[in-house]
């Protein structure tokens, strides 16, 4: 099957609230055409950033639409992860039908399966779409783990699964990489590591950091991809201390507080995420974060 590949640079999108707590669908065309403006070459939708597991599966469907409808034809990835199989299911099977160019499927948070109870999850989506598949190992929010062995055996199962974003351990990326098809990616999702992880093999980022510093990061990913490592380096450790402070304080609240500010949507949050105190936006404009 010939799938289209995820691109090295997509920055994961938040999902905007309406003050009665609703998806803002008027706020989801204005952030679109704000990454547009800012040359952003993908979005990822309803992922960690876009606070999936605060949404249901029906909102996050809608969610969909509504970015597709705004987006055009700019390539959009959808996070699928859900807690039951039967909802990622559906969530994939919504996605292909409103026009994604692919899906990144994370795994159950919290319940903890095992290899094999994973690998019918992942099995069991890949069986109702034609879409590319990104897996999404990221222990730290789902207890999880995805071992390199399980992966090689759904990816030679599977040939639409073309890419793994790893958030584990990145030490088994170049082995792993040897093991399975030529063309097969490994992305990340941490902007601030991303120079030390392309030497060990990755090969692109989903950025949360692109949010605000849109063109820095696409640049950035740019010059790792040409080799051109140390320039990457240089313009990464400009931007670090933003990038170390914002993680700190939160990167879901604080591109919620930028985006608010500039107009694009409300300063909604969903519980139990909060505004910005005021001691934060002190400390976010004292530190240069808006330039």
């Amino acid at each position: 099957m010939n799938h289209p590949y995820f691109l090295p640079y997509s920055v994961a999108m938040i999902t905007p609230f309406t003050r009665e707590d609703a998806v803002d669908e008027a706020g989801i065309r204005r952030m679109v055409e704000y990454y547009k403006e800012h040359q952003v070459p993908a979005l990822l939708v309803s992922g960690s950033t876009g606070e999936q597991h605060s949404l249901k599966v029906d909102e996050r469907i809608s969610l969909y639409r509504m970015v597709k409808k705004a987006a055009g034809e700019l390539p959009l990835y959808a996070g699928v992860a859900a807690i039951r199989t039967r909802d990622a299911v559906r969530l994939a099977k919504e996605a292909e039908q409103e026009g994604y160019a692919a899906i990144m499927l994370g795994f159950p948070p919290y319940v903890r399966p095992n290899q094999q109870e994973v690998a019918q999850y992942v099995q069991a989506v890949c069986a109702v779409t034609s879409l590319p598949v990104m897996l999404y190992n990221n222990p730290l929010r789902t207890g999880f783990n995805l071992e390199p062995e399980t992966l090689i055996r759904l990816v030679e199962q599977h040939p639409q699964i073309t890419a793994l974003k790893e958030a584990g351990s990145p030490d088994h990326v170049k082995l792993t990489q040897e093991r399975l098809t030529p063309g097969f990616q490994v992305l990340s999702g941490s902007d601030l590591t991303i120079a030390e992880y392309f030497d060990k093999g990755y090969n692109g980022l989903t950025s949360v950091a692109g949010n605000l510093f849109p063109r820095e990061m696409g640049r950035i990913i740019g010059l790792l991809r040409e080799g051109r490592q140390g320039e990457a380096r240089e313009l990464l450790a400009v931007l670090e201390p933003r990038l170390t402070l914002a993680s700190r304080i939160g990167w879901v609240r604080v591109i919620r507080h930028r985006f608010a500010a500039l107009g694009l949507i409300s300063a909604s949050c969903r519980e139990p995420l909060t505004s910005l105190t005021e001691e934060e936006q002190a400390e976010l404009a004292g530190a240069g974060m808006w330039g």
